[in-house]
């Protein structure tokens, strides 16, 4: 009783947002999911001509490891285009959760880039990130460049990245570069470094790599936004005594120098290891919001914080996972006025809490209002790792994969409509 007072208290201390009211949006899903490839990591963004871009892991056809595939589609999603491989080197691709590839278009939509985590065919131990672009309106990806500049046989991986209102594009991840003169300082297992690269030329060339903090949670990906004239990357940080609580460090002059690590919230959360959940940052107007997961106090659930100074401060932490078990992995998209939250979750309610594991949905307004959660898709397994686009005339497009069974992972896509109030009367 005294824990769940305390828990009560923490999540109703600054509220960020209001309560869903009756004229909270309603947003509807179609009934069932689609498999739209074999594979895992779906990653969709919706075009302006009302199409769908598709990058996806599968198996390699030349017989070993993984490849990153490229479709499209010109009917939101009914038939999907004959796949093209990104990768330059057959088999490269290393994808495992967190550590998934990202699609993303240049601000006026006429070229696509492509990021990715690549093995090192000269050491299995090590990994690099890379980066490939094309046009989006006749695809034909370029050559892959390497964006780590160090090209040492060690991890880099873990990857986030995002693309500024100027066009320019920043990559971060977790290296390990500095892991051989690491010290533990209070706390167990091996921690990592943040670094981020710019590029100002469409991917062409990166600028030198910068180091943004070190004593990072190994697993947990980065994440990059971008608000006030500022760019922001978050990382699980690990502090004294295993505390994993999520950090957002902020640059004013394009990511050349970074600002103090700012501490979203203080969780408390202690484990002996990495959880392998990051947050997601996205803007909407000039507030800049983090979601994020935590199971301090024992009670696993997905949060949501914003910040209206550029990433000086984080206020009105929230939990927004009500009535579910098991929340986690957690992806937020801006699109038009709306914010758009996924992540993955049990119902609460269902075989005492131990039913499938679904993809649920939520939005925040321009004012700041959150809509109710939805459960909006499953597949005949659990679905892991989602990711939300948000189209034209209101339209919602869901990604995840499948985890498990016999014929190995599936990607899934779930459409949805936000319905205005008098096409909800209708």
């Amino acid at each position: 009783m005294k824990r769940l007072a305390i828990t009560t208290a923490i999540w109703g201390a600054a509220a960020l947002l209001a309560a869903p009211s009756a004229n909270a949006p309603t947003i509807r899903f179609e009934q069932e999911a689609r498999v739209i490839s074999e594979g895992r990591s779906p990653k969709v963004l919706a075009r302006r001509q009302h199409g769908l871009l598709l990058l996806t892991t599968s198996r390699s056809p030349e017989g070993k490891g993984f490849d990153l595939f490229f479709t499209s589609s010109s009917d939101l999603g009914d038939t999907w285009s004959a796949p093209l491989r990104v990768n330059s080197t057959p088999g490269e691709v290393s994808d495992h959760g967190e550590n998934s590839p990202i699609l993303l278009s240049s601000p006026d939509g006429t070229t696509l880039y492509a990021v990715w985590n690549a093995r090192d065919p000269k050491n299995p131990l090590g990994t690099h990130v890379k980066f490939s672009r094309s046009s989006a309106m006749n695809p034909s990806w370029s050559e892959a460049v390497v964006v780590n500049d160090d090209l040492q046989p060690v991890s880099h991986s873990f990857q986030g990245a995002a693309v500024a209102p100027d066009g320019s594009i920043y990559v971060a991840w977790l290296d390990g570069r500095e892991r051989a003169d690491e010290s533990h300082h209070g706390h167990t297992g091996g921690t990592s470094a943040l670094y981020i690269s710019r590029s100002t030329d469409g991917g062409r060339t990166w600028g030198k790599n910068v180091r943004v903090a070190g004593r990072v949670c190994p697993c947990c990906r980065a994440s990059v936004g971008f608000s006030r004239g500022r760019v922001h990357v978050s990382w699980r940080g690990v502090d004294d005594g295993d505390l994993r609580d999520i950090y957002v460090a902020s640059s004013s002059d394009g990511g050349a120098t970074w600002g103090k690590p700012v501490l979203v919230a203080r969780d408390g959360w202690k484990i002996n290891g990495c959880p392998h959940v990051g947050a997601s940052l996205a803007t909407l107007g000039d507030r800049l919001y983090v979601a994020w997961f935590s199971e301090a106090q024992d009670h696993p659930a997905i949060f949501l914080a914003y910040s209206d100074d550029g990433g000086e401060r984080f206020q009105g932490k929230q939990m927004v996972s009500e009535n579910t078990a098991d929340p986690t992995h957690p992806f937020l998209a801006s699109g038009d006025s709306k914010l758009a939250l996924v992540f993955q979750a049990r119902d609460a309610k269902q075989q005492d809490g131990w039913g499938k594991m679904a993809v649920y949905y939520r939005e925040v307004d321009a004012n700041g209002k959150l809509s109710p959660l939805v459960r909006a898709g499953e597949g005949k397994l659990n679905a892991t790792f989602p990711a939300v686009a948000l189209g034209l005339s209101n339209r919602v497009f869901i990604t995840w994969t499948q985890s498990g069974g016999e014929a190995g992972a599936k990607a899934y896509l779930v459409r949805g409509r936000r319905l205005t109030a008098s096409a909800a009367i209708r």
